[in-house]
């Protein structure tokens, strides 16, 4: 022990929990021991900022999107950091609730959901403890979508935190699979959000933004014309990780053909 922090101490469950969740939604940019949350973070669970940033960096190394990319991240990986990977990927609500209230202990404060005023959907009769649930998880759905567009609309770019909603690809309420699962998510404004729920845009395989039949605003309209028109045709501005899902956008597209 050295000022406090401990020097070679093994990493439980619980503390690889918290440094999963902290990694899932910070840019991996900032996963360093000058981070300000990491050094919080650190002095809560007594260890260095550069052990915490370490192991933020070595959960990095089993990102599947951060590796196609070429970044590898650390090489000190164990198998519990192997693990926690494998259940998010099989359980992401669950290893992701557990994550949040790990958290929430370690740092000794109370688990952070989502506003009040921001839409949940429950289903009808769902009790107090399932709509606390969904507060959380939706909470960190949205930190890590949002994080992983580094806070921009997938569409039209805008970077206004305020207007940005972490939108699912397929609803929460169709695929109960894939509530938390970050590659059934994107980052779009308050409008295009809307218009991809009404199914007025669409996305393809190919990440090619399309606008339907379903939007049936004058295109001569200037605004929907600068807001809707000018992006049909073009990519979606892809994450830094959590890449979504083609197969999702194949799946959302055949669940609105079913309900037209």
């Amino acid at each position: 022990m050295e000022n406090g922090v401990a020097r070679g101490r093994r990493w439980t469950r619980e503390e690889t929990l918290a440094a999963f969740n902290l990694y899932a939604r910070t840019p991996f940019g900032r996963l360093h021991a000058r981070n300000p949350e990491i050094l919080h973070v650190a002095r809560r669970l007594g260890r260095t900022p550069g052990s915490v940033a370490m192991k933020c960096c070595n959960l990095a190394a089993l990102d599947p999107a951060l590796r196609s990319r070429g970044i590898k991240g650390l090489r000190g990986i164990s198998d519990l950091d192997r693990q926690v990977w494998e259940e998010f990927h099989r359980y992401p609500e669950r290893i992701g609730y557990e994550s949040e209230i790990v958290f929430a202990e370690i740092m000794q404060q109370q688990p952070r959901m989502a506003q009040e005023d921001e839409p949940i959907v429950v289903v009808a009769g769902t009790d107090r403890e399932m709509v606390r649930r969904v507060r959380v998880t939706q909470h960190l759905f949205r930190g890590m979508i949002l994080s992983s567009y580094k806070e921009r609309c997938a569409i039209c770019t805008l970077p206004a935190r305020e207007l940005l909603v972490a939108s699912h690809i397929v609803g929460w309420a169709l695929d109960e699979a894939n509530r938390m699962n970050p590659h059934n998510g994107i980052c779009l404004c308050s409008l295009h959000d809307r218009a991809f729920d009404a199914g007025m845009i669409d996305v393809d395989e190919r990440y090619q933004v399309h606008i339907t039949s379903l939007c049936r605003v004058d295109r001569d309209h200037q605004v929907a014309r600068e807001m809707l028109y000018r992006f049909d045709g073009m990519s979606l501005t892809l994450p830094e990780r959590w890449l979504p899902d083609p197969f999702l956008f194949a799946r959302r597209r055949e669940l609105l053909a079913m309900c037209s």
